[in-house]
């Protein structure tokens, strides 16, 4: 996975540049010369597809660099809310019920907010995917039996996921999406972010009735003013 991140992030730097070029150029065509309509449909092409390999090069680099953390207690449901804050008025959205189960009192977690938002967000944007726009999502969170860990789960009514591809998902470039739609990069920074932060995630799923996806994250001690303080100092 290490070699797989340095050999991504290379890619993604050599296809930047020629990337940047390719947008530019098709750009001042369009603004520079009067042309007919037949060729301004097929500059607006490039730049649509200029633009799904930045977002694959953008994935790229995410999946490179996820092991950068900056760490600090973090309370796993403030981090949910501001993610459903981020999407929840976005068109994909609108005929979704999300239902929140968030235990009002569980303990902090060591995490970067950033990354979990990643990571809260890619879970959650892909159940809106699969269940087409129309359906709901559950967002679960409790403390552990044994009070030593956050349990945090995601569950949606959308169509499910096969035996066959379930035990691949959390691999780099496995996509069920078509062509264009995915990298198959997302859940594998899902997956890589969890694990850097000393986590777990599985994931069920029954085809018809839809997925869960169930992430454990070790507590910590220490209290958010404790770690304002230390950054402060």
């Amino acid at each position: 996975m290490a070699s797989l991140g340095k050999l991504s992030a290379g890619v993604a730097h050599q296809l930047n540049n020629p990337l940047g070029g390719i947008t530019l150029y098709t750009k001042l065509m369009l603004e520079d010369y009067d042309l007919e309509d037949n060729a301004r449909e097929d500059l607006y092409r490039i730049l649509n597809d200029a633009q799904r390999c930045r977002d694959t090069v953008k994935e790229l680099l995410e999946f490179s660099r996820q092991t950068r953390q900056f760490m600090r207690p973090l309370s796993i449901n403030k981090a949910i809310e501001r993610t459903l804050f981020l999407i929840e008025n976005q068109t994909l959205f609108h005929n979704i019920q999300v239902k929140k189960k968030m235990a009002p009192f569980i303990p902090l977690v060591m995490a970067d907010a950033q990354q979990m938002g990643h990571v809260f967000m890619n879970i959650i944007i892909n159940a809106a995917q699969a269940m087409d726009g129309q359906g709901s999502i559950t967002i679960t969170t409790r403390e552990s039996a044994a009070k030593d860990r956050v349990i945090i789960e995601i569950a949606d009514t959308g169509p499910g996921i096969s035996s066959d591809n379930l035990s691949h998902i959390f691999e780099p470039f496995f996509t069920t999406k078509q062509e264009g739609q995915g990298t198959g990069l997302g859940l594998s920074v899902v997956y890589g972010i969890v694990e850097n932060h000393g986590g777990t995630i599985k994931a069920r799923s029954v085809l018809g009735r839809g997925s869960t996806f169930t992430i454990e994250l070790p507590i910590t001690q220490e209290t958010e003013k404790g770690a304002e303080h230390a950054e402060h100092a």
